[in-house]
């Protein structure tokens, strides 16, 4: 991966809690596996708990919102990097790295943007944002996810793309103009495709993990700068998953020459039992899959989807029974956790 010279902390430190109870940190110092989590300005301020936790166990900062394009542009040509600019300070102050997120979607996009969309004005619209995002703290981000969620097979297309309003607006050469626009703009950087829904192993997943090899295989073959893929890894405890299934899927993500990344870890475990139980199930899951993409893929760069169960997208939208990040609501370590140091931990020692 093209790193950053970040400042290595101990990687995954506990917190202040468990540190006094003298358990050790989990990995040290020069550790190639890089930790992170997805942030927003506002908890970041408004939370100083949190964000001294966040502070301590990572080394890398996805927004979670104010890099998207409403956030940033929700006004043609009027750019707003507030946001953005609070969760780049929080970083720079602290050593630690950036992950672009997400340069084009079809979702969080502002209603100007699909009325403007046309095939002649794609390219010069995806290049003055990109140009803007990507240049303004170039210095912090050596990864993008540059297209985030292009196919849904349910769709019904024989290539597996959603039908998106860039699709419909501007064609499907969108996806190979948006990576070739992002490699002029940060050079050296890694290019992501980012995708959900390829965990799993039921029917609904394998078919998801048919249409992003169908489109990442078309990509390579014409020459289109993607380095790696973005396993957003929104798991479900309960729901099939193989290992196996999932290290076949990722040697042929492998075979085409890319990397692999989680860039949105959480486990959705809000079923019947005790909380106790059902954290249990999650830190199983949270093990299993992370054993799986460690060992079989090229992977160094492990983020969750928020830290602490507190601030948590799933508690917002299923209600407070969802228990699905490292952290309780106190800011306590859960069996997920356990989990997630013990996965990491096994992974270094086969890198040494």
């Amino acid at each position: 991966m093209r790193s950053l010279p970040l400042r290595r902390r101990e990687l995954l430190g506990m917190t202040a809690g468990t540190l006094a109870a003298g358990l050790p940190r989990t990995l040290p110092a020069g550790a190639e596996i890089r930790f992170g989590t997805a942030v927003s300005a506002d908890v970041l301020a408004r939370d100083p708990a949190y964000a001294e936790l966040v502070r301590r166990e990572c080394v890398l900062l996805v927004p979670e919102w104010e890099m998207k394009w409403a956030a940033v542009q929700p006004e043609p040509g009027r750019f707003d990097f507030r946001g953005l600019d609070r969760i780049a300070a929080f970083a720079r102050g602290n050593g630690m790295a950036l992950r672009g997120h997400a340069l084009l979607w079809h979702r969080e996009a502002p209603a100007w943007l699909a009325d403007r969309l046309t095939p002649a004005n794609c390219e010069s619209l995806l290049r003055a944002h990109f140009t803007e995002v990507m240049e303004r703290h170039a210095g912090l981000t050596d990864s993008w996810d540059v297209v985030n969620e292009a196919v849904e097979p349910e769709d019904g297309r024989a290539d597996g793309l959603r039908r998106s309003f860039w699709l419909e607006r501007a064609g499907e050469g969108y996806i190979e103009t948006a990576f070739r626009i992002a490699a002029e703009r940060a050079p050296g950087a890694e290019l992501v495709y980012n995708e959900y829904g390829c965990e799993h192993d039921g029917d609904w997943s394998r078919r998801r993990r048919a249409a992003v090899l169908r489109l990442l295989e078309r990509l390579k073959g014409d020459g289109v700068p993607v380095h790696a893929l973005g396993l957003q890894a929104h798991l479900q405890a309960g729901a099939p998953f193989s290992s196996a299934g999932l290290a076949a899927f990722l040697r042929e993500v492998r075979a085409l020459g890319l990397r692999v990344l989680v860039t949105e870890l959480d486990v959705r475990g809000g079923g019947p039992g005790s909380p106790a139980e059902r954290d249990a199930e999650v830190a199983s899951l949270y093990r299993a899959f992370l054993d799986t993409v460690l060992e079989q893929a090229s992977c160094d760069t492990v983020v969750t989807w928020g830290l602490s169960d507190r601030h948590s997208w799933l508690r917002r939208e299923a209600g407070p029974e969802e228990r699905p990040l490292p952290f309780d609501e106190e800011l306590r370590p859960k069996p997920a956790w356990t989990a997630l140091r013990e996965a990491l931990a096994a992974a270094e020692g086969r890198h040494r």
